[in-house]
């Protein structure tokens, strides 16, 4: 495609070339014959051809040098492009447009893509090797990120927040560390205790920031470890304070001096336990040499405790060493561990002998009102006090149901988990209450048939004695332990409730209207 300018220049060297060939040729007839003159000018066509054949070749050979140089920038820029996940089209350039300007516009393509293609690699080579030292650090494995292509966006966006989370789990790695060492530091105070085994100092050492698995471990058992041995120092230290303070009561004066060195020994520490271990010795070889006077005020504090949980005369038969006469560290033993049992079942199923006992409580009320209501002066001058039995017995109608419905709730949790029945004085406590309602239903004989014989010499108490037990029950100091539920009574407690008030109803309205 011709410009105005460059036809100009053409026309220029058109009348150049018409000028010089006419000069050339004036000079040439004024010099030479025609015949020379006529070689001369083939001659210098022939020159001006091959001048013009050689500029065409040269040109030529540029033009491909040119269009070579292009293919060669176009593959490099189609490498550049797939390696950085680039849609880059290099044909799409107008027609018209010279070669050496598209050579150019790649050559300068190809410069922002390289530059680009260094730059993420120098970002992924840094990324390696933060990832290495993590990884060496925390004693973890790496993650591969491919040079070529190059990773996505997405996948250098992922690899960023692993290394994120390495240095997380670096931190969190550090602090828990620092954490177990402080623990473990804490409890060998506790345990008065020092590192000894070169392994020890390493790990216990300030300096030593490694955060790898290896060394987490170690620190997790030796802290878990020392953790466990202080949780078995309190409990000692617990057990001990307990013993020591059961056996002070049980052995003669003990003096002030030791009592108050254990007291002031409050801290869960080694000292503490060594200060108790001596005085639990001392007073456990008091006790040994006071084995009848021990044994003796064991068997009292049993009797007690047997009166509480309701022990009827064969199941205390059961417990033979309380009726022998042997003194021994054995008998010793036994009677502490009768002791303890008895505690821990009272402790256990406390709700319910205070729900029994108060039961107790009613169904003594309950028993004085019946025989109020049987006696044959019950009418004399008693219009005013009928009406406030009247009052109690509505009262107490309403509350037996309710709290024996609680016994036989807890009663039913107890046999559930034991698979045995709850006994009060040898008997189903069900059983028990069902009998209580049958003799309360039945007529009462006069106060001289009725008389039962005197019940047996303690440590024993009667079916007909448990109701001036009861009471005392809710004065009783708790101790922990398990449940002892019952079996269910199977909601005759209404009917019982309706059928003892209906003859109490009768009676008091009758006393009411002669009154009246």
């Amino acid at each position: 495609m011709e410009t105005h300018h460059s036809t100009t220049v053409k026309d220029q060297i058109l009348e150049m070339t018409g000028q010089h060939v006419d000069l050339l040729l004036a000079m040439w007839l004024r010099i030479f014959e025609p015949k020379t003159c006529d070689e001369f000018l083939l001659r210098l066509r022939d020159h001006v051809q091959t001048f013009y054949k050689d500029l065409l070749n040269e040109s030529q050979e540029k033009q491909q040098s040119i269009l070579d140089d292009i293919a060669r920038l176009r593959m490099e820029a189609s490498v550049l492009a797939r390696l950085l996940h680039k849609s880059v089209d290099m044909h799409e350039q107008p027609d018209d447009l010279p070669l050496v300007m598209r050579q150019l516009e790649l050559k300068k393509s190809i410069e922002l893509l390289s530059a680009e293609l260094a730059s993420q690699r120098a970002e992924i080579g840094e990324l390696l090797v933060q990832q290495n030292e993590l990884c060496e650090e925390l004693d973890e494995l790496p993650l591969p990120l491919p040079a070529d292509p190059l990773p996505l966006p997405e996948e250098m966006d992922a690899f960023r927040d692993h290394l994120q989370q390495l240095r997380d789990e670096r931190v969190q790695r550090l602090k828990e560390v620092d954490e177990l060492r402080d623990s473990i530091r804490t409890n060998m105070k506790i345990l008065e205790l020092f590192p000894i085994t070169d392994s020890e100092v390493q790990l216990l050492c300030q300096d030593n920031q490694s955060p790898k698995n290896e060394v987490l471990t170690q620190l997790r058992l030796m802290q878990k470890e020392y953790a466990h041995q202080v949780e078995e120092l309190h409990e000692h230290i617990d057990t001990m304070r307990k013993k020591i303070e059961v056996l002070w009561t049980r052995l003669p004066e003990t003096e002030d001096f030791f009592k108050r060195r254990v007291r002031e020994a409050m801290a869960y520490t080694q000292g503490t336990y060594d200060v108790l271990l001596e005085e639990l010795q001392r007073c456990q070889a008091i006790r040994t040499g006071n084995l009848k006077t021990y044994i003796g005020r064991l068997r009292a504090e049993i009797k007690v405790w047997w009166d509480l949980t309701l022990k009827s005369p064969e199941e205390r038969k059961l417990f033979t060493s309380y009726f022998t006469d042997t003194e021994s560290e054995d008998i010793l033993e036994l009677h502490e561990m009768e002791l303890d049992g008895l505690k821990d079942f009272y402790s256990r199923n406390k709700k319910l002998f205070e729900l029994y006992a108060h039961r107790g409580e009613l169904w003594m009320r309950m028993e004085a009102l019946v025989a109020k209501a049987n006696d044959p002066s019950r009418f004399n001058n008693r219009g005013g006090q009928l009406l406030k039995e009247e009052k109690e017995r509505k009262a107490i109608s309403a509350k037996l149901p309710k709290i024996e419905q609680q016994i036989t709730e807890l009663v039913n949790v107890y046999v559930s988990q034991v698979n045995t029945p709850f006994l009060v004085y040898g008997e189903d406590i069900h059983k028990s209450m069902a009998l209580d309602w049958e003799q309360l239903r039945q007529p009462k004989q006069p106060p001289s048939a009725a008389k039962k014989p005197e019940p047996p010499s303690a440590p024993f108490k009667s079916k007909s004695q448990k109701k001036e037990a009861l009471p005392s029950l809710t004065k009783t100091p708790a101790n922990p332990g398990n449940a002892n539920p019952l079996t269910d009574v199977g909601g005759k407690d209404s009917s019982n409730v309706l059928a003892v008030n209906s003859k109490l109803d009768f009676s008091l309205r009758r006393a009411s209207l002669q009154s009246s």
